[in-house]
């Protein structure tokens, strides 16, 4: 029998955030690069972003794509918006993304919105609370996709709480059921006297330091 192995390959779009030249000075002068970042989703809740350097645009784009696949996480859509409210923060910068009803569109600027629409949202409120650098914006944007949950994986970690909470109280329980050895043997735990509050601590009392007179040479 044959067994065909059948790849699916994702069909992810790019987008092109930011291109700048930067220069690095070196020994024997400044060395100029050009520095990318690209966000690549599929629309259907797959995302991921990255930054590259390289001596020429084209092959910076390439580069930044290629590492940006690398990069790809999951995030969760309901009816074609996020499922709660959300803020993620980068250095100077804050996003907040609200869920909006349908028809309302994606309401943010170019950066915010490269990485919504690559990550396959439709509807969707933000609103940029601290700097507006566009390498930052995309950042705290991923930040914020990532604190995303859903329904399920919330109650999934509430009961995973409670039930640590009842194993250290069970623990704490058995701890101080257990007895010292003196105790199982009958014998009584001395406990040190604690001093009262009124009883004042002893001084060290310094006996008075008596200073040699002189003494006459002898003839």
């Amino acid at each position: 029998m044959m067994f065909e192995s059948v790849e699916q390959t994702l069909e992810y779009q790019s987008v092109l955030v930011s291109l700048r030249r930067v220069a690095r000075v070196m020994k024997g002068g400044k060395r100029f690069r050009f520095s990318a970042l690209v966000v690549v989703g599929d629309g259907q809740g797959n995302v991921g972003a990255a930054l590259a350097k390289a001596p020429e645009a084209l092959l910076a784009i390439r580069k930044a794509e290629n590492k940006a696949k690398k990069n790809i996480f999951k995030v969760p859509i309901v009816d074609g918006t996020i499922p709660h409210e959300v803020i993620g923060k980068n250095t100077t910068s804050e996003v907040l993304l609200k869920p909006a009803g349908k028809g309302t569109g994606i309401i943010a600027s170019m950066p915010v919105r490269s990485v919504l629409e690559k990550a396959g949202y439709k509807n969707i409120l933000t609103k940029s609370l601290g700097s507006n650098n566009h390498i930052n914006l995309v950042w705290a944007t991923i930040d914020a996709l990532k604190k995303l949950k859903t329904k399920e994986e919330y109650f999934e970690t509430l009961r995973y709480k409670q039930e640590e909470d009842e194993f250290e109280k069970y623990y704490n329980k058995t701890k101080q059921e257990k007895s010292p050895e003196k105790e199982q043997k009958g014998e009584k735990v001395e406990k040190p006297e604690r001093k009262e509050e009124g009883e004042e601590k002893k001084k060290f009392e310094r006996k008075p330091y008596n200073k040699p007179g002189k003494f006459r040479k002898s003839r």
